[in-house]
């Protein structure tokens, strides 16, 4: 529950800062997306923030943040839906705003390429996820140092994201045939979702699963 509490949050502030001085219909429309991916209807998630993308988009353009946060909302439900080809394109248009808009490091830019990694290994494209991991991991090393009042939230969201990319190596490794090395990666990345996620959480319990198979 925590983890789905801590998702949700980041997934309703993050809309939510850009959209204070947006249309009612365009924050309604929110409500009801949110309300659909809490009770994990993500099919009619997707057609509400379908919705609200079409209102961003008019009254305010591609290029815009709140457009851009819109985008990404699109491609986290993508991935939940199994779409991550979708999601991957959807991600990057999300990415190409952000940066055209924000500085480069900015963690709202380092959670849109987490959940780019995340649509490329699930389709199995493994190394160009893990070059976008190190991305993240690198710019999250920016941005808590300079963003101490922040510290420990930046640090939790950046154990998360190294967690990831040790799962994803480990998966590579896999491929190479080193499964001591494989099994090494999963080891760090279960320890590190186990002090963040807590425990019985899906993505912690989908890497035991992965990790049991190899023993």
């Amino acid at each position: 529950m925590l983890f789905l509490k801590l998702l949700l949050f980041f997934f309703t502030i993050l809309t939510s800062f850009y959209l204070n001085s947006q249309s009612v219909e365009l924050r309604n429309e929110f409500k009801v997306t949110s309300k659909f991916y809490k009770d994990k209807n993500f099919i009619d998630a997707l057609r509400s923030n379908d919705k609200a993308l079409e209102l961003s988009i008019n009254e305010f353009g591609k290029n815009h943040l709140t457009t851009a946060t819109l985008l990404e909302n699109k491609g986290r439900i993508l991935i939940k839906i199994g779409k991550f080809y979708d999601a991957e394109l959807i991600l990057k248009d999300a990415i190409l705003v952000r940066r055209d808009l924000i500085r480069e490091n900015h963690p709202d830019i380092a959670e849109a390429l987490n959940y780019l990694s995340l649509s490329l290994r699930f389709q199995d494209k493994l190394q160009e996820a893990i070059l976008i991991h190190n991305e993240v991991l690198t710019m999250m090393g920016s941005i808590i140092a300079n963003n101490p009042g922040q510290i420990s939230e930046l640090t939790r969201r950046s154990a998360l994201y190294r967690a990831r990319a040790y799962e994803t190596k480990g998966l590579i490794l896999l491929k190479e045939n080193n499964i001591e090395d494989a099994k090494g990666n999963f080891r760090i990345a279960l320890k590190i979702f186990e002090r963040t996620l807590e425990k019985n959480k899906t993505e912690l319990n989908m890497l035991k699963i992965k990790l049991n198979n190899l023993n």
